[in-house]
């Protein structure tokens, strides 16, 4: 089988139906991938996975480009899609894939998310400062803390504009990036690597904020961690006592959102979902 340029088979069942999943997967993230959960899951399943974009293939790159790159070779395979699955924010640009591809297959694909979040300028910030705990060790404190408080002032100065705060972002990582590279002694190829991995990633946020997935949640299944400021869990945090009415069913499990799609439970249930709904 050809595998298109914007999707990676993850598992190939010999089924005409196929399961699409929404992710930016890069390597070095802490939280478990969708490989973790398909290969949990059992045979049975044809699974794709977006892949991120390619070095500079997402410069002005909107939302809706995402959503049309990825569908029109979902339509062009002459597959059935049965269902379609988002990780975090790629529970955004579910939606309207999901939507999209429903309008020509006559039937809408079941949604599956985990842990759904929208893009906002705290996670864009909060991504900001994972890199820059990862470079603390070659940073001096008094660096370490002028980059959190660059990125700060970015996110405080660009809170109403996600695009602008990306390039705000990536302004601040390629100064601190620079000099960590250097102590590190990358060399161009590695530091291309992780310059190019941060700002698609960036760029993909930024473009999630763009949709509006919350009409098209109302139909799907939740799968929530049990971290409290991760998905579902986070609106609750938001608005204590308060009815979290953003999914069509929610099913809750004990694992923490970094383990979410590791976790054996979750495989199971899930697997049991797509074969039996499907």
């Amino acid at each position: 089988m050809t595998t298109p340029g914007f999707w990676r088979v993850l598992a190939d069942g010999n089924t005409d139906d196929i399961v699409l999943a929404v992710d930016f997967d890069a390597t070095g993230r802490p939280e478990a991938r969708f490989t973790d959960l398909v290969a949990a899951m059992g045979p049975g399943l044809t699974v794709w996975e977006t892949v991120p974009q390619s070095m500079g293939a997402e410069i002005g790159l909107t939302g809706e480009g995402y959503v049309e790159r990825w569908a029109e070779e979902v339509r062009a395979s002459g597959r059935r899609v049965s269902a379609v699955m988002g990780f975090c924010v790629g529970s955004v640009y579910a939606a309207p894939l999901a939507e999209r591809i429903g309008q020509w297959q006559g039937e809408a694909p079941r949604m599956v998310l985990f842990d759904p979040e929208q893009a906002s300028p705290l996670s864009m910030y909060w991504q900001f400062l994972k890199v820059i705990e990862l470079m603390s060790s070659v940073l001096t404190p008094a660096e370490t803390a002028a980059a959190r408080a660059a990125g700060q002032a970015a996110q405080q100065a660009n809170h109403d504009n996600l695009p602008q705060l990306g390039t705000e972002l990536l302004k601040q990582f390629k100064e601190i990036g620079d000099l960590a590279f250097d102590r590190l002694g990358l060399d161009a190829e590695r530091r291309a690597e992780v310059s190019v991995t941060f700002g698609s990633f960036i760029s993909y946020l930024s473009a999630a904020g763009q949709l509006d997935p919350f009409a098209d949640w109302r139909k799907a299944v939740a799968i929530s961690s049990a971290s409290p400021t991760s998905g579902l869990n986070a609106a609750r945090s938001a608005a204590p006592g308060g009815e979290v009415d953003m999914v069509a069913e929610e099913l809750r499990f004990t694992a923490e959102h970094t383990e979410l799609l590791r976790d054996p439970e979750v495989a199971r249930a899930v697997g049991d979902l797509l074969r039996t709904r499907a």
